[in-house]
């Protein structure tokens, strides 16, 4: 097109269109509506009748539908579009003109067909008449259509959803009946969940089959509809591409939870949740591309064909063919000539794809000492839930009516005062606290006055006591916004003072069951006295001194862990013998898998909520440097850490819209960590310390687990008849004056992760 302007523009254009189609598969909705805006604009230069300008005017009114839903209208309006509306007759009128140009081939005519049916349809969800002329044209499309073209499919998702709905508005029987018939057929036609419309057949499958009564046969297809979700995550080429696959994978996921919940099925609700839960952490830590990933499986040769193939389209759009041989490297599928399959029993996409059955996710609880894993649902519109998997008894369930994301708005503010960029809140990372502890702390409490009544009080109602008066050990993965809470500082007032969820029971948190079930089954890593201790590296003015971190941190080296290397800055703020405290000291200690298994970072973290890319959640290191989140998945080596202690500000918690998986704790637990213990916000200096330093005397000197040092430090800083450590040094005993230790800002933001 070398020369050509108005060749290269429709060039452009066209590839724009492809990125919307890509964009609508993995139900990215704000990619849908900058690529056709990019599309529209490279197009402007074109001539007015331009068949790709007619075909940019069609889709957009296809899609503008949906950017109406994102933005409902204002309280009082009527459901739905009026059908006498002059607008969106106009824009109807188009599309029904495109479908009858004179001439057209019949697939070209079938696709135009289709975009009128699924614009009536959608425009028409609450009006009788735009729904019989959806399916009128939706069936004239699918009958121009032999029976492999490869549209064949999603013409029969569209066709069989405008039934469902129209069974749903009239209550006809015929409608639901048709419904199915058209839905099995398309799913039969796509064969596995390999297929693009995979999920989006199965889901009103799933539905109908429960309006027809078979509650049943509707949670398994609904089940099995997920893991189609799977493959659009496994198959994208960006990260924030896998994201938004991911995302919308959750948001299916939790429909199906409440399905299973709403027949008493909590057992499929933990799997239906989980199998989310494993996407998203797989989003979120896998950085790689697709390339380097089927190269890392030993088919360089398929990468160079991928690649190809990309570069031509996006890849949810890639020839079926190609896409399922690639799946099937990715997955550790071999086939055979016979035409019979083998699986690789340790293939990390095949344990994507199935979550842990509900005996696996029991053995990891016993091998890790577990009594249970507690899904907290949130609630909507309807209640929250909690689903509960025991050890050793049946999975069981029960609502909360106030288990909802309103519940933690209040939440918000303070988190972002706390987890704000360094240097703009020097206030709440140098340890003088003083001028905003008032607010944040009454914030605080208030968010963990709620935490109490809306789950974890009816929760320890129905914990088994044991014979011992052992607490019960209880691995919570919360949902969405609930990431966010620190539930093990749930608190009663009643009046004889404050008692805290940690004083009842030992919480760890976990990404998702899959995770922690390859963590029971990794090899136990003997936790060392020698690996790395990070004291406050000068930041050059990027961020305030840390002066008690420092202390805190040659104490944990001196006393616990003597042959450790220590890099940063001593108390006295000069360099240390071993290092400055930069990226490639760092790096270089992953790399080194004999420079011991225990990692402590007492330094400044930043967590930018709501970006992607190396700035969204990172440490500050010497010099101002930066190493994200990406960045320690992409170096981590192929050995094992026993313990990562960061006691960095925000270590925990993300800073990716809508991906509360993936933070630097995650991330080190995901790719080569044991146990983690991490913040959940921008701590105080001196609190933060003490309390570190106690962890690791329980951890070394009581010979504690890391959830356990971690509850007994929690328990000791809230303790008014606390003992401190002969062994403790005078510069953290003057701490203990400087701060509240009973004050939860400073001890409820650390959480523990892994074994």
């Amino acid at each position: 097109m070398s020369g050509n302007p108005r060749g290269t523009a429709r060039v452009a254009a066209l590839k724009s269109l492809l990125e919307v189609d890509a964009a609508l598969v993995r139900g990215d909705l704000p990619a849908v509506w900058t690529a056709l805006d990019r599309a529209e604009e490279v197009a402007s230069s074109l001539p007015a009748d331009d068949s790709v300008r007619s075909a940019l005017r069609a889709i957009r009114i296809q899609v503008d539908p949906f950017r109406e839903t994102a933005n409902p209208a204002p309280a009082g309006a009527p459901p739905g579009s009026d059908p006498a509306d002059p607008e969106l007759r106009a824009r109807l009128a188009t599309l029904r003109a495109l479908a009858e140009q004179p001439g057209q081939p019949r697939h070209e005519r079938a696709m135009h067909l289709h975009a009128l049916g699924v614009a009536e349809l959608t425009h028409g969800m609450d009006s009788r008449s735009l729904l019989d002329a959806a399916i009128s044209d939706l069936r004239a499309a699918l009958e121009l259509v032999s029976g492999d073209d490869p549209q064949r499919v999603r013409y029969l998702a569209s066709l069989g959803s405008a039934h469902l709905r129209r069974a749903e508005k009239l209550a006809r029987r015929a409608d639901l009946v048709e419904a199915i018939r058209l839905l099995e057929q398309g799913r039969e036609l796509a064969g596995s969940n390999q297929h693009q419309q995979w999920t989006q057949l199965s889901n009103p499958l799933a539905h109908a089959y429960r309006m027809a009564g078979d509650k049943r046969r509707g949670r398994e297809v609904a089940l099995a509809g997920l893991r189609g979700h799977a493959w659009n995550v496994l198959l994208t080429t960006r990260i924030s591409d896998a994201d938004a696959a991911a995302r919308n994978a959750a948001g299916d996921a939790l429909d199906v939870a409440r399905w299973c919940l709403t027949d008493d099925d909590p057992g499929s609700a933990a799997l239906a949740l989980d199998a989310c839960r494993a996407l998203i952490l797989y989003a979120a830590t896998e950085t790689r591309d697709l390339g380097a990933r089927l190269t890392g499986a030993g088919r360089a040769d398929l990468a160079a064909r991928w690649r190809d193939a990309v570069a031509e389209t996006e890849p949810e759009l890639v020839p079926g063919e190609l896409r399922r041989e690639v799946i099937a490297a990715l997955a550790g599928i071999a086939i055979t000539e016979d035409g019979t399959t083998t699986v690789a029993p340790d293939a990390a996409a095949t344990r994507l794809l199935a979550p842990p059955d509900l005996n696996e996710m029991r053995a990891a609880l016993t091998a890790l000492g577990a009594d249970m894993l507690v899904y907290l649902m949130p609630g909507d519109e309807r209640s929250g839930a909690v689903v509960m998997v025991p050890r050793a008894e049946p999975p069981s369930w029960f609502p909360l009516a106030t288990l909802s994301k309103q519940g933690t708005a209040g939440f918000d503010a303070f988190l972002t005062a706390t987890t704000a960029d360094s240097r703009a809140s020097r206030v709440a990372v140098a340890g003088s606290w003083s001028e905003a502890a008032g607010a944040a702390r009454k914030t605080l409490d208030d968010v963990c006055d709620w935490a109490w009544t809306a789950a974890i009080g009816p929760l320890l109602e129905r914990c088994p006591q044991s014979a011992d008066g052992r607490a019960p050990r209880l691995v919570l993965i919360p949902m969405g916004e609930l990431a966010r809470i620190p539930w093990h500082a749930a608190r009663q007032v009643t009046d004889g003072g404050v008692r805290y969820a940690i004083e009842d029971a030992v919480f760890s948190y976990a990404p998702s069951a899959r995770l922690l079930c390859d963590l029971a089954w990794r090899a136990p890593v003997p936790l060392s006295d020698s690996g790395l201790v990070v004291g406050d590296p000068d930041t050059a003015g990027a961020a305030a001194d840390l002066p008690a971190a420092r202390a805190e941190a040659l104490a944990v080296r001196e006393r616990f862990y003597p042959r450790a290397r220590y890099v940063g800055r001593t108390p006295d703020g000069v360099a240390a013998d071993g290092g400055v405290g930069t990226r490639a000291d760092l790096l270089g200690w992953l790399a080194d898998e004999h420079a011991g298994t225990m990692l402590h970072l007492a330094c400044h973290g930043v967590v930018r909520p709501g970006r992607t890319g190396a700035d969204t959640s990172y440490l500050l290191l010497a010099g101002g440097e930066r190493m994200s989140a990406e960045e320690v998945v992409r170096f981590a080596p192929a050995r094992s850490i026993a313990l990562a202690v960061l006691a960095a500000c925000g270590s925990g918690v993300c800073g990716r819209a809508d991906d509360e998986a993936f933070s630097l704790s995650t991330t080190l637990l995901a790719n080569t960590a044991s146990a983690v213990v991490g913040a959940q916000w921008s701590v105080p200096d001196a609190a933060t310390s003490v309390l570190m330093y106690m962890f690791h005397h329980y951890l070394r000197r009581e010979d504690f687990a890391p959830a356990d040092a971690l509850r007994a430090a929690q328990r000791w800083m809230i303790s008014d008849a606390r003992q401190v450590p002969t062994e403790m040094p005078d510069v953290l005993r003057a701490a203990l004056g400087r701060t509240t230790t009973a004050d939860p800002v400073g001890w409820a933001a650390f959480v523990h992760f892994g074994r």
